[in-house]
């Protein structure tokens, strides 16, 4: 059995398990499955755009219908909510599945809900809500038979029947799925608020011999994508390497870089052809002379050229750009930049300060709430892809701000500690909690290939991680918004495009 996205492929059997659900009566079950009088393509086009939070009503969230397939044939539809408002909070939780009358009662429902499961695993939630009738058996052996844990009975208003509301808990149940490889410490740039510039470390450049002994171990361990990280990691002398060995071991291979070596052809064709995947490019100015203040380099052209050629080259690149003051005309100049140069695919990141630092001149909340509400306003009704990287506490902005954010899918955050997402390495492959921490590492002794996932699941690492996710506490849940948001700034929007985790 496996769950996909609707497609032509399995119209067929799709159309047979409609006629099973009107003979039998039970149609409405179906939910976004199905829409009355609603042709085939017309169907694919609402949910593809569902799953994106496209063209959907203010009652709906960004979901994503699955059939599930038994031998070629759709035996069911599982719809799994990435949110959950008000209303999906309160009475139908996270999963929705309908099971072909004759295929009742021979665990088709229990196989699919263990797929779900898996499937929500690449989302940064720890538990998912499940609800059912207090008087439907049959859902509560399937919710039990999956881990479900009742919370609590609740009396729903509009059936004036009582409803069970599960817990499924999938925290800290796989290993994460993405890692950051700090490949040097050193950088092509001075930018004064770096975090790496007082690295202290033993070692501030990864050793490529140590670094396969680990690659090896990734797929095994079940990490699908790597991010190299720096410093700049342009500038590692085993770059082309190191990527290639990625790629050989079926690693989906991403940088976070500043661009302005790719503005070389040559260079960027032989990262791309290594197997470099995606690339995000930080943009340090909206000008030449701003960038040159802030990295004592003119490399603003080249970071756009460097753009260009990768696009050229068939990778996925991306931009980012941190919010760090309320000073909007600077956006309306990074506006005017990204028309200018067909530049495309931006996300905005919050200014950060690190631990090591005394930066006294970090923007307050309201700054960064002000800055993210006009960048709302400027770039939405824009034919440009954005998304806004959220590391305040969601319930500081206001109602309609959040609420329009999360329909269109242009919200999510980038920290990965709590939720256990993300294996950072330095440059020794010690693992760090995040790339700030820099010489701050969980780990005591150095770990060795075979010991990663004994580590991470053991006393530090989890006790760590435990302490820091504060979100949803219980102030929260008194809070009519964290049954939007979820709680803090521990959300993430992952659309289908997005799965690999």
């Amino acid at each position: 059995m496996k769950l996909v996205n609707p497609t032509i492929k399995y119209k067929e059997t799709y159309l047979n398990l409609i006629k099973a659900a009107q003979k039998n009566g039970d149609i409405n079950e179906m939910g976004n499955a199905y829409r009355e009088n609603e042709n085939f393509d017309d169907m694919l086009k609402r949910l593809k755009d569902r799953a994106r939070g496209k063209n959907i009503s203010k009652l709906d969230v960004p979901s994503s219908m699955k059939w599930v397939i038994e031998n070629n044939e759709v035996v069911g539809t599982i719809d799994l909510r990435h949110i959950l408002n008000k209303s999906y909070f309160e009475r139908l939780g996270h999963v929705a599945y309908y099971i072909h009358p004759k295929k009742r009662k021979k665990g088709y429902a229990t196989k699919a809900l263990n797929l779900a499961i898996k499937w929500y695993k690449k989302m940064p939630i720890n538990k998912i809500l499940i609800t059912c009738y207090s008087d439907n058996e049959a859902s509560k052996k399937v919710i039990l038979n999956n881990g479900g844990v009742l919370e609590k009975t609740v009396q729903d208003k509009q059936s004036g029947k009582t409803i069970n509301r599960y817990l499924i808990d999938i925290s800290d149940k796989i290993f994460p799925r993405v890692a950051w490889l700090t490949t040097n410490r050193s950088c092509n740039c001075k930018c004064a608020w770096c975090y790496a510039n007082d690295y202290k470390g033993k070692k501030a450049t990864m050793d490529y011999n140590l670094a396969k002994k680990y690659i090896k171990e990734l797929p095994k361990i079940g990490v699908r994508k790597v991010i190299l990280i720096g410093g700049e990691p342009t500038i590692y002398k085993e770059i082309t390497k190191i990527i290639k060995k990625l790629a050989d071991e079926r690693i989906t291979v991403s940088m976070a870089s500043n661009g302005i070596k790719f503005s070389d052809y040559k260079f960027a064709e032989s990262l791309v052809s290594a197997g470099l995947k995606n690339v995000n490019i930080s943009l340090k100015g909206t000008n030449e002379e701003e960038y040159l203040k802030s990295t004592l380099v003119y490399g603003l052209k080249k970071a756009i050229k460097g753009y260009h050629n990768l696009k050229k080259l068939g990778a996925n690149v991306s931009l980012s750009y941190v919010l760090c003051t309320n000073d909007k005309t600077k956006i309306d100049e990074l506006l005017n930049l990204i028309e200018k140069n067909k530049l495309n695919n931006i996300s905005f990141q919050f200014y950060k300060p690190s631990i090591f630092t005394n930066d006294y001149n970090t923007p307050t909340i309201d700054d960064l709430v002000s800055i993210c509400s006009y960048v709302y306003d400027k770039f939405e009704n824009r034919n440009i892809n954005y998304s806004i990287e959220m590391s305040l506490p969601l319930c500081h902005l206001p109602d309609d701000l959040l609420n329009n954010l999360i329909k269109k899918n242009r919200i999510s955050t980038c920290c990965h500690i709590s939720k256990g997402k993300g294996l950072v390495f330095d440059t020794n492959f010690n693992i760090l909690p995040c790339n700030h921490f820099l010489n701050i590492s969980l780990n005591t002794n150095p770990i060795k290939p075979n010991q990663i996932v004994d580590f991470w699941n053991s006393a530090i690492p989890s006790e760590f991680r435990k302490k820091v996710n504060t979100y949803p506490n219980d102030k929260c849940r008194k809070c009519d918004k964290w049954k939007i948001c979820g709680g803090g700034c521990f959300l993430r929007l992952i659309s289908p495009k997005n799965e690999r985790g």
